[in-house]
């Protein structure tokens, strides 16, 4: 892991010309998708008619589902027996019951609810909040550390750690609007996140985002030694490089 000067990490919105040439350009495209669209709708009508005997071959040829209209594949929705546009609006809420339905009666992984249970006992020793966000797609641990409000996010075998900005330490930076401004404080491969010790993973990951908060303000409240010795390059106290320090309190 690499805890490095703050980055400031801030969606900046498009300016007003911009925002209207893509305003422009995407009313270009939907005006060519419908011309195209048009065109094809016999074609594809009739491919529909000579597929599975579907309810509503008008529906079938104007959706855009790949189960349409030969069908593309006879896997998915039974060859387009069963797409969502065949589908009476209340049959379309029948199906979502049943799905939401049976997503509550799933039990959470054995794995899951062990990873929350450390996760909270390490937050414990070590003094700070956490909370295990999102499992996978991307991994989010949020909490705070001393005061300051962090997110360890991983995806794709790298992750970040980000804190809440100056102006507002206590926040939680996974929260805040991308147009806020946060700081992103460290980062490091996949593999950091790894308990070599062989314990529990999340609870480990919290381990490293904590050392990297801790790190990074120890550093920036840090008065920084300045040796006589020119040949002194690093503060003895929290190890930045002289030269970098001022780095350190500005993003």
């Amino acid at each position: 892991m690499a805890v490095h000067p703050p980055r400031r990490r801030q969606l900046l919105p498009p300016s007003p010309e911009e925002q209207a040439r893509r305003a422009e350009e995407a009313a270009a495209w939907r005006a060519e998708r419908d011309r195209r669209d048009a065109e094809l709708r016999p074609a594809r009508l009739a491919a529909v008619c000579a597929g599975p005997p579907v309810r509503d071959p008008d529906k079938a040829a104007d959706c855009h589902c790949s189960c349409h209209p030969k069908p593309a594949d006879a896997e998915l929705h039974d060859g387009g027996l069963s797409c969502g546009c065949q589908l009476t609006p209340e049959e379309r809420q029948q199906s979502w019951k049943e799905f939401t339905a049976e997503l509550d009666s799933l039990e959470l992984d054995t794995g899951f609810r062990s990873g929350e249970a450390e996760l909270a006992r390490r937050a414990e020793e070590l003094g700070v909040t956490a909370q295990w966000r999102l499992v996978a797609a991307p991994f989010v641990i949020t909490g705070d550390v001393d005061g300051r409000g962090f997110y360890l996010r991983e995806r794709h075998g790298s992750y970040r750690v980000t804190i809440a900005p100056d102006d507002d330490p206590t926040a939680d930076p996974w929260e805040l609007p991308a147009e806020w401004a946060t700081l992103d404080i460290a980062d490091g491969d996949e593999d950091d996140l790894t308990d070599p010790d062989g314990g529990d993973n999340v609870a480990h990951a919290l381990t490293v985002a904590v050392h990297a908060v801790r790190t990074f303000l120890a550093r920036r409240g840090c008065e920084h030694q300045q040796p006589t010795d020119p040949r002194h390059l690093f503060c003895s106290w929290c190890g930045v490089r002289l030269a970098e320090a001022d780095q350190w309190t500005t993003a």
